[in-house]
């Protein structure tokens, strides 16, 4: 899990389908997922396992997720944020719990179990009081990840959600690649007419 976290880091275009399978609508909108990993020493650990009555020893990090619009880069709202702490299966470190401040679904700290696949497709399973969440996520290049989820209460799937995220560009890299086709264009000799 500290690997998929530390692939993870970044800023995410977001691009999401939510299909409602009650009464509402369904939804389709794009927003900026910001996804920060950290060591087992950060403050989040201890208070988190606190929560939810785990040592804090068998932490080995974790990772804090913002949604926020694409449109005003920046403007957080702790509504739209989680942090994440893994308790990695110490036999098999491709399964393990991942512990959550506030649940997604019911504003709550909340136990999830975690298990990575052979191919590398990662699923998460929360149980909540009133129903379950299943995610699944994995990266198709290093560039590009996809998310499908499903929340399913005692008379069946509620809600179904797909979502594409695209790598955004940090500043950084935006001034490197600037600074590397003016270095480029430099050294090219012009045309001759």
């Amino acid at each position: 899990m500290a690997d998929f976290f530390e692939a993870s880091r970044g800023t995410w275009l977001n691009r999401r389908a939510v299909h409602h399978l009650d009464f509402q609508d369904d939804e389709a909108a794009d927003s900026n997922l910001i996804i920060e990993p950290f060591n087992a020493d950060d403050p989040a650990v201890e208070s988190i396992c606190a929560a939810l009555n785990i040592s804090s020893t068998e932490s080995s990090g974790g990772a804090r997720f913002w949604w926020e619009s694409n449109i005003k880069k920046g403007v957080r709202n702790d509504d739209y944020a989680a942090v994440v702490i893994d308790v990695p299966n110490t036999s098999n470190p491709r399964k393990g719990y991942l512990l959550r401040d506030v649940g997604y679904v019911e504003k709550q700290s909340v136990l999830s179990t975690y298990d990575f696949a052979d191919d590398g497709i990662l699923t998460i399973t929360t149980r909540y009081d009133t129903n379950v969440g299943v995610e699944r996520c994995w990266f198709v290049t290093d560039q590009v990840r996809m998310r499908v989820s499903s929340v399913q209460c005692l008379d069946g799937v509620s809600m179904t959600t797909y979502c594409t995220e695209f790598r955004c560009p940090s500043d950084e890299d935006i001034r490197s690649i600037a600074m590397q086709a003016q270095s480029l264009k430099a050294n090219t000799p012009a045309p001759i007419i």
